[in-house]
């Protein structure tokens, strides 16, 4: 029995319940084309931040710094409404049932990039930022009710690959963005650039559809049992979670805050900073180009990783390796190329990810991990929503092609990761020793059963049924 919040499932074990292999493959094709048009339009504002600038500050009349500040609102709304939803949902989950949801969350991406888009084409800001609360309103919680279908259908070892590959490919998303916006833009324009993301978003909606009807249908020919809602949480349980997993919580926090906000502003700091003496549509060419390596290392890297982590473990040098790298890169961001700064994070971002949420499972009871997971993704989504408002006072008090504070303030995240997997490594918590055996003898010392997503390397959105995130989550 798998917990999420206030909801939790059975997971069931009998090989005679286990649906046909294609019908298998073809649900998880399907939700993996459900999350590409979420992951691709996300970041669309991050790849025109320059020329939605251009645009946005001729046609509204703001200043530089009023642009700014806007332009990091855009990210912000979008994680506030996650704060809470991640622990929330499981209830309408357990009343409605992750079909109906799948289906409507999906229509709520849509209809955010649709609005997004209007908003662009309007010129109005308070349309933008409508359009993406309620982009974010379904985003990261679609997540999280498409891990409910697929833990269905994918149980025991397939379900750590099943998650692996779903993330990677929607990760592949962020991936295409970074490099198509910048092309794009340059033959049709920001309204058609962004338009393109709705287009994808309303091919991502069909898919989910398609992948609800597939499991309803197919669902019952194989007698497959619906997930059982329990609503037996209680907010006592939130004081029984150790020590050692707040310490990670802290982690999650300071390292995603030291990456995801930087991704939002990256194309705009390469572009003034960098690549100043170039023309705009080369420089925007070779700042895509740059951009894309943080998730393109990051899915194909991911996967493999993972599997490193169940075989030697050492979750904890893991960790403190990308605190420290994290702080390194930041210390040297104006002295490498993009290209290699970039790399850098993406290895940061893929290492993190394999060896933190797996740590998440040898902290906490089994019967908390869920709740340990929409926790630790509630605590992530307001350190999203406060940093990149931060990020963007920094912006525009610092004027124009100054990036140094928020740098700075950057780095001081990768700081803060650093001291806290120190205080996990060396600070003698009960527990603590788990995290660096291999996978197969911490299930047994943590006595996880198989069907629970100790091997599994990708964000809550993906383990616990998110998210289970980025995105930036990106991740």
């Amino acid at each position: 029995r798998l917990r999420f919040g206030v909801f939790s499932f059975t997971l069931m074990s009998d090989e005679s319940l286990r649906p046909s292999c294609p019908v298998r493959w073809a649900i998880l094709a399907l939700t993996c084309g459900g999350l590409f048009g979420q992951f691709y339009a996300f970041d669309i504002p991050s790849a025109l931040n320059e020329q939605m600038r251009r645009s946005l500050t001729v046609s509204t009349g703001i200043g530089n710094e009023e642009y700014v500040y806007l332009f990091n609102l855009l990210y912000s709304v979008y994680s506030i409404p996650n704060i809470f939803l991640p622990l929330l949902l499981g209830i309408g989950i357990d009343r409605w049932g992750y079909r109906i949801l799948i289906v409507v969350l999906g229509v709520c991406v849509f209809l955010g990039q649709l609005l997004f888009t209007f908003g662009v084409a309007e010129a109005s800001w308070s349309i933008m930022l409508a359009g993406r609360v309620l982009f974010g309103l379904g985003g990261e919680s679609l997540q999280v009710a498409q891990g409910c279908l697929l833990f269905r259908w994918f149980k025991g070892h397939e379900v750590a690959f099943a998650f692996g590959l779903n993330l990677s490919i929607a990760r592949c998303g962020s991936v295409l963005n970074d490099i198509m916006s910048p092309w794009v833009v340059q033959r049709w324009g920001v309204v058609n650039t962004v338009a393109l993301g709705g287009v994808l978003c309303l091919a991502s909606l069909a898919c989910n559809v398609c992948c609800v009807f597939l499991d309803k249908y197919e669902g019952e020919r194989a007698n497959m049992p619906e997930a059982k809602g329990d609503e037996s949480f209680s907010p006592r349980d939130l004081m029984r979670l150790p020590k050692l997993y707040w310490l990670c919580v802290l982690m999650c926090v300071s390292v995603y805050c030291g990456i995801l906000p930087f991704n939002n502003i990256a194309s705009a700091f390469f572009i003034q900073t960098r690549y100043s003496q170039l023309p705009l549509a080369e420089a925007q060419r070779l700042a895509g180009s740059a951009m894309s390596l943080l998730f393109l290392s990051s899915a194909i890297g991911t996967p493999p990783f993972g599997i490193l982590v169940d075989k030697v473990g050492m979750r904890r040098h893991f960790l403190l390796f990308s605190a420290i790298l994290l702080s390194l890169t930041y210390m040297m961001m104006f002295s490498i190329n993009p290209v290699a700064s970039m790399l850098m994070l993406g290895i940061v971002y893929m290492v993190f990810a394999g060896a933190l949420w797996p740590t998440f499972a040898l902290t906490v009871p089994q019967r908390l991990l869920g709740t340990a997971y929409g926790l630790a993704t509630s605590f992530q989504n307001a350190g999203l929503a406060i940093v990149p408002m931060m990020v963007g006072h920094l912006q525009a008090s610092g004027g124009k092609g100054n990036f140094r504070p928020v740098i700075q303030l950057l780095a001081c995240f990768g700081f803060i990761g650093t001291a806290t997997c120190s205080a996990i490594l060396y600070g003698g918590f009960p527990g603590g020793e788990i995290l660096d055996l291999p996978s197969v003898e911490a299930a047994r010392r943590h006595k996880l059963s198989e069907c629970t997503p100790l091997h599994s390397s990708e964000p809550p959105d993906a383990v616990a049924g998110k998210g289970l995130v980025k995105r930036n989550a990106g991740a």
